[in-house]
């Protein structure tokens, strides 16, 4: 509880105080002298308001009234900047009224052409001065234009594809090339998503490479008015040096009738090439066949005859045969 003897008190020294500082004639001329001081600032202030001038306000935008089905790709700016004329008295309401520091631009009030909007110089003016009294002036704005982009809710699906080139240093193999995700919605009018057959990075050129990436990359080139979700994707490109590898391979005969036979010396050949480390043991001779048809031997039944492989894995290059031709007979079965 507060002391009341204590208060009392403390109100009877200040009274005394006060009373004695009045009683000093300098005191009183010096209240005198603040009391016409304060009647002068009071004038002087509004006289002072009844000029014009020129001030800067910040209006915070919002869209509103957009139909559930569409969604907003790209938004007003969250904010203009304005520079109003009026007098001064007019322009402080401005600064503590919170109707001007935020402006609503409604949805069905503008025209939407393949799902943008754009309010142009006198539109743009006209809408600012619904917030504002017929003597104010609107001297400059921030933008001279304000647009909005706005799309299907439902959104297209398409492929994820890259935009650029993707080679390794010729000692070297690409093994896998791959994104994290296969594809992306894209939201966006009809008119733009009808003629899209996929949404492409943005434009790389990884050349040259000797190891392995990992790259985000955006998808899509800054068009307005399409928006991708997500808008990053992960390349994914794994690199590796070849290596060469030799495994034997019988030679056979192809298409030789029946009771015709074909040898050859040696009947195994050499055959190197080029492999990824990666797949290396992934590769063997049974990938591999070194045949001789029929048509190239039988109208020379001895001699010697070139080789070539026939079939081989896609994960080589480089192939070659040692020898490049053997001796080779035709043998015929007795019946």
């Amino acid at each position: 509880m507060p002391d009341n003897g204590k208060s009392k008190s403390g109100y009877s020294s200040f009274k005394h105080i006060v009373k004695d500082f009045l009683q000093i004639k300098d005191s009183r001329e010096f209240l005198i002298f603040l009391f016409f001081l304060l009647i002068a600032f009071c004038f002087w202030y509004t006289i002072t308001l009844r000029y014009e001038y020129e001030t800067e306000y910040t209006v915070k935008l919002r869209l509103v009234n957009v139909p559930d089905k569409l969604i907003v790709i790209e938004p007003l700016p969250d904010e203009i900047e304005l520079v109003l004329k009026d007098k001064g008295d007019r322009l402080i309401e401005y600064k503590t009224r919170d109707k001007l520091k935020r402006l609503n631009v409604d949805f069905r009030s503008y025209p939407n052409v393949a799902g943008h909007t754009a309010i142009y110089g006198k539109e743009l003016h006209k809408l600012l001065s619904t917030q504002l009294v017929n003597s104010t002036q609107i001297v400059s704005v921030s933008v001279d234009t304000l647009q909005y982009y706005v799309a299907s809710a439902e959104g297209v699906r398409l492929p994820v594809r890259l935009n650029g080139v993707v080679s390794a240093d010729p000692q070297y193999a690409i093994n896998r090339m791959s994104f994290d995700v296969d594809s992306v919605t894209v939201y966006a009018a009809t008119a733009i998503t009808d003629t899209m057959h996929g949404a492409y990075t943005q434009p790389v050129s990884f050349v040259g490479l000797t190891d392995s990436i990992h790259e985000r990359l955006r998808i899509g080139n800054g068009f307005p008015g399409v928006k991708y979700d997500p808008e990053y994707v992960d390349l994914h490109v794994a690199v590796s040096p070849y290596v060469t590898k030799v495994v034997e391979i019988p030679v056979k005969g192809y298409m030789f009738p029946y009771g015709t036979s074909l040898r050859t010396f040696p009947s195994k050949v050499k055959v190197s090439f080029r492999i990824a480390l990666e797949h290396f043991r992934q590769v063997d001779e049974e990938d591999f066949t070194v045949d001789v048809h029929y048509n190239r031997v039988k109208n020379h039944p001895s001699g010697k005859i070139p080789l070539r492989v026939t079939s081989s894995s896609d994960y080589v290059s480089n192939i070659s045969v040692d020898p490049t031709e053997v001796d080779y007979l035709l043998e015929m079965s007795v019946f």
